[in-house]
């Protein structure tokens, strides 16, 4: 006579959760930016010439910095004063490297391990003959835990003066980035180029700056930043 005991089958399951973080960068473009900007723009600057107030020299960083600002100022239609030309507009300029921390999950490396139950049906004669069949086994599932994670937040203001109106702002942008991974140097061309988008913009208006994938090597003497457009 066939044994018509049900037997008891172990099953093993694992059960995975995706690690949540958060970004700077979206995942559709090379690098991401938020500007701020302030103007009050003469409508006779068109063809008038600018100079640099602090060139950063004997600073080599510095001075860098001025070449990428320089390599976007043509938004603004103005020229820049060549030896003892006279200069109506100044333009100057301050970066800044903020610490941040931002909340990761991670998992830990340990399991929670909890009892499983089925109800299944043998086909055609089911197990040992016995057209149902139960299933008691046990499954797994990693243990998280949310950890503070630093990043950097680098920032770009630009300011130009008109010396006509005894020197005071006509325009004042900021530009802001948030990474893990790259340095001042890396993120400047960016920050220079989100600065003079859309110039002279809207007062007070925040916007987001997009730039496209794989356009070459940034932190490069002449960087090829290329502005994502909508």
């Amino acid at each position: 006579m066939r044994n018509l005991q049900q037997p008891r089958f172990l099953r093993v399951g694992l059960t995975g959760l995706f690690l949540l973080a958060l970004t700077a960068c979206s995942t559709t473009s090379e690098f991401t930016t938020q500007v701020t900007s302030f103007q009050q723009w003469p409508a006779s600057a068109a063809g008038q010439h600018y100079r640099f107030v602090d060139r950063g020299a004997g600073n080599l960083e510095q001075a860098t910095y001025v070449g990428y600002i320089r390599n976007n100022m043509f938004r603004t239609g103005l020229t820049e004063a060549l030896g003892r030309q006279s200069a109506r507009f100044e333009v100057g300029f301050a970066t800044g490297t903020e610490v941040r921390q931002q909340l990761v999950t991670r998992e830990t490396g340990n399991y929670d391990v909890y009892p499983t139950f089925g109800l299944g049906m043998g086909f055609p004669y089911g197990y040992y003959g016995n057209p149902f069949y139960s299933s008691v086994g046990f499954a797994m599932a990693p243990r998280y835990q949310t950890v503070p994670v630093p990043y950097n937040r680098y920032s770009l203001t630009v300011y130009i003066r008109d010396r006509q109106q005894n020197g005071n702002e006509v325009f004042r942008a900021s530009a802001v980035a948030d990474s893990r991974e790259r340095s001042l140097p890396e993120v400047m061309p960016y920050l220079a180029a989100s600065v003079f988008d859309q110039f002279p913009g809207s007062n007070g208006r925040v916007r987001t700056v997009e730039f496209e994938r794989n356009k070459g090597n940034v932190a490069g003497a002449a960087p090829p930043v290329t502005i994502k457009k909508p």
